[in-house]
Parts: structure tokens; C-alpha cells; sequence
């Protein structure tokens, strides 16, 4: 998703951060580095935090948490791990669950190599000593939620997950960067380069951002999901979680919605300030895990 979101988000969404001494080799910030690895050999790094009470020997409900902006290409900031240092990841997860905040390697907004990491990063998460691979959600923010979405209804993944909450969450590709872009190629970067331009210029493209959008694959959703997204979003539109609601309403699937009402300035970033939507969360997330 390079240049579709700008640095202002990551600045904003990680103030919240808490920076913490290595509690023992092999970890950062006091939670345990994860690596794994795409097929080509490509390296990511997860951090895993684990319950308040957590009690070795024992597996607990888990998390995959999904950060927002740019994916970890060139390894040059730990987007996975500042996320999951989050005050609010802090307050209202990490003291219940397993969080693995995860890393993926981006192409372009819903590329193969996002899916991919997705994948490697739910098996490596099911397959943690610490955690019941049978109770797993996904949680993801802005890109993130898009990520969380495909992690639960993407043919490709390895596991069935039991819910999925997207929070701002971008939900099809193609209409969400001509609604960024206004129709520049330039600017809409490695997405247009590799699948054309407009989105909608022709049937070639036409299923070339379907193949990206989450609505193509709802059919495949099996899990329940929450979306919640801000009313003035000035950087997701809050028509990407309206479409999404229509088409989970057409298929008859199981969802929460709720659409934050916030000012312009800040509406996309309720994830640090809307105590309204962490409620919703937790409710949720206990409800299904």
C-alpha cells in the first residue's frame, strides 16, 4: 500500500506505544519474537504476548493482530511489534489473550504477498505451544483490517478462524484507491502498474481488483465477523464498511456492525480513541473466543 497511507497514520496510531526492557533472550519488549517465512525464503518476525495469567503448559484463545500502513519489505521499522505495544492492545487484550501481532511483506494493497504472509502467519500462530489452535480471531486496523477480513474468508488460508474484527478497515481494493488517487495512476503506485488502471477500465481490470476485494469471498466466510469503522473517515471511507455490511446481509452471514460518529479530524484513527468501539471489541471477541 505504499504512498496510500501516509506517514501521519503510523505516527498516530503508535504514540500510544510503551517501550519495555527485553524480558529474556529471544524477545522484545518483553514479548517473544516468532520467526517465519514465506516459500520463497522471505523472513518475517512476529512478537507473541501472552495472558495476565498465563500458566506454562497450559493453551489459551489467540489473537492475530494485524497492524496498519506499509507492510515489514525491507524490515526498515517493526510495525508488528510497536503495535502490539499499543496502549490499548495493552488494556484490552493483551491481559485475556495470546497476541501475535504479525508482520507481512507487501507487493501492493492485497498482493500475493500479503495473503501469503497472512497464511504463514496463522499457521506459525496455530502451531505455538501456548495456543488452542481451535480458538483463534483476527484483529486488524485500517490495511490491517482488510488483512483480518481476508485471514477469515481467503481460500488460501490454512485454518478456519473463529471471528474477525475489522476496525477502519479497507474492503474493496479497487474503489478505495481511486477514491484515494481520484484516478492517478502515478500515484496509485505498484497496485495500477501490476493490475492496470482505473479499476474499472475494462473487464481485465475489472477482475483484476476483484480477485483483491473482500466481497469476493464471502461466500467462503464461515466465521463471525465485527466491523466497525468511523462515520467521517477521511482516509478509509465509511462506504467500504457499508458495502461490506450489504454483502454479509446478502449472504446471510453472521456480523456486528457499528459505525463510530467522530469529528473528520481523527475519524480514522477510533482504534486509539473511541471507548464506545473497544467495548463493542471486547464483548465480541469474548462472545466468540
Amino acid at each position: 500500500m505504499r504512498g496510500a497511507i501516509p506517514g501521519i497514520f503510523l505516527v498516530i496510531l503508535f504514540l500510544l506505544a510503551a517501550s519495555t526492557p527485553a524480558a529474556f533472550p529471544g524477545s522484545s519488549g518483553g514479548n517473544m519474537t516468532i520467526p517465519y517465512a514465506l516459500a520463497d525464503g522471505a523472513a518475517l518476525t512476529g512478537y507473541l504476548s501472552l495472558p495476565r495469567d498465563y500458566q506454562e503448559g497450559k493453551k489459551y484463545p489467540a489473537i492475530l493482530l494485524i497492524h496498519g500502513g506499509l507492510g515489514d519489505n525491507q524490515g526498515v521499522r517493526k510495525r508488528a511489534e510497536e503495535f502490539l505495544r499499543t496502549g490499548p492492545v495493552k488494556k484490552h487484550l493483551c491481559p485475556h489473550y495470546a497476541v501475535f501481532a504479525a508482520a507481512y511483506h507487501s507487493d501492493y494493497l492485497g498482493g500475493p504477498k500479503e495473503i501469503e504472509s497472512m497464511a504463514a502467519a496463522l499457521k506459525t500462530l496455530a502451531g505455538l505451544p501456548q495456543v488452542d489452535p481451535g480458538r483463534i480471531a483476527a484483529l486488524g486496523v485500517s490495511h490491517g483490517g482488510y488483512l483480518a477480513l481476508m485471514s477469515a474468508a481467503h481460500p488460501r488460508m490454512p485454518l478456519k478462524i473463529k471471528a474477525a474484527v475489522s476496525i477502519s478497515g479497507v474492503v474493496d481494493v479497487g474503489a478505495f484507491l481511486e477514491h484515494r488517487f481520484k484516478g492517478n495512476r502515478i500515484a496509485a503506485g505498484p497496485a495500477a502498474r501490476a493490475l492496470g488502471w482505473p479499476p474499472e477500465k475494462d473487464a481485465e481490470t475489472r477482475e483484476n481488483y476483484a480477485r483483491l476485494s473482500v466481497l469476493s469471498y464471502l461466500g467462503n466466510l464461515q466465521a463471525p465477523v465485527l466491523v466497525v469503522h468511523g462515520a467521517e473517515d477521511n482516509l478509509v471511507p465509511v462506504s467500504q464498511a457499508r458495502r461490506l455490511k450489504e454483502g454479509l446481509e446478502q449472504k446471510k452471514k453472521k456480523f456486528e456492525y457499528l459505525e463510530v460518529h467522530t469529528g473528520k479530524i481523527g475519524g480514522h484513527f477510533i482504534f486509539l480513541s473511541s471507548k464506545e468501539m473497544w467495548e463493542k471489541v471486547e464483548v465480541f471477541i469474548k462472545k466468540y473466543l
